[in-house]
């Protein structure tokens, strides 16, 4: 059966399951054990949760192709006592979600001014941060920090806009002492491979990926996987191609209505785990110190530039007028 959206119904119904709701976090911890058939199934729920839960099952398999016993069996393996309870708590998990979004909805009517677009935009972001720190998982952000801590070099991959996202997160890293790299401008994936072939057990790769997934970003990914290198995800669902490649994952709200991802919601969590790992490095503070005393000659001042504008006193000959 094939099912036609309204184009106003589609922002909604495309809209991935957040990380944190309970189907979600269910379908991560069996998804390695599930069948090919129930994978298929996890990953049609996990990318259109509301489709799923606006429609029978019978729809639903028909979709995905999969049978009613097997759909049965799914919400049975995440632990519900049936289809209709499973679809219950799908549809709960979205209501956090949808509210923002309705929100904004609302605010970028057609009467929208400029000034309208860019509260709604600021409050769009507020909105992803406030699901990020919902989302927040304390034992996997002490996971992620101490991958960052312990590794002897860092490598973080980050194409297109998630490039300028790592050279960020590089920099405030390179400030409290880790020894991080980043794909060099113009370098690109053969670039990338050069420094993966020399990294190992002992080293670390960070990964950043949002929609839309970049296939260098995947396919460096999984290099690394296969050369054993640790890795430190950061991305925003279970569907995303990186998420089962990392040894652990770290998800950011970052939904934006006029662009794919908002890059200013994936910084914030970049800056906390940043945060965190300026906590727990011993010598953190002393190698910031040593970035300031080393950058003096080139910081500049507010008093100091201040001073460079004022009118310079003409020079005096010494000779005195003649009457």
């Amino acid at each position: 059966m094939d099912i036609t959206l309204a184009p106003d119904d589609a922002p909604y119904l495309s809209a991935g399951l957040p990380a944190n709701s309970v189907v979600a976090e269910r379908i991560e911890s069996i998804y390695p054990e599930l069948s090919q058939a129930l994978r298929t199934f996890a990953d049609y729920v996990l990318k259109y949760p509301m489709k799923v839960a606006g429609l029978s099952i019978n729809d639903t398999v028909n979709i995905t192709g999969v049978s009613v016993a097997s759909a049965n069996r799914f919400a049975r393996k995440l632990g519900f006592e049936g289809y209709a309870e499973f679809r219950a708590e799908l549809l709960r998990g979205m209501a956090p979600a949808l509210e923002p979004v309705e929100k904004l909805r609302r605010k970028l009517s057609e009467e929208s001014t400029t000034p309208d677009v860019v509260a709604a935009s600021l409050m769009e972001d507020i909105a992803n941060l406030q699901g990020s720190l919902g989302n927040l998982d304390p034992a996997r952000a002490e996971q992620a920090v101490d991958m960052i801590v312990a590794a002897k070099r860092i490598f973080i991959l980050g194409f297109d806009n998630a490039a300028g996202l790592a050279l960020v997160m590089a920099h405030r890293l390179q400030s409290i002492g880790c020894d991080v790299r980043v794909v060099e401008s113009g370098g690109g994936s053969l670039s990338a491979a050069r420094h993966l072939a020399r990294f190992g057990p002992e080293d670390l790769v960070i990964s950043i990926a949002f929609p839309r997934y970049l296939r260098d970003t995947v396919s460096m990914t999984r290099l690394a996987h296969q050369q054993d290198i640790p890795i430190l995800v950061v991305t925003d669902s279970q569907t995303s191609p990186l998420a089962k490649l990392g040894k652990v994952v770290v998800y950011a709200h970052a939904r934006r209505s006029f662009a794919s991802t908002s890059d200013a919601a994936v910084l914030a969590v970049l800056e906390a785990l940043i945060a965190g790992v300026a906590n727990r490095k011993p010598d953190a503070a002393a190698a910031a110190q040593r970035l300031a005393d080393v950058g003096f000659y080139w910081f500049a001042y507010p008093e100091e530039e201040e001073k460079a504008l004022l009118p310079r006193p003409s020079k005096s000959t010494g000779k005195k007028d003649r009457p």
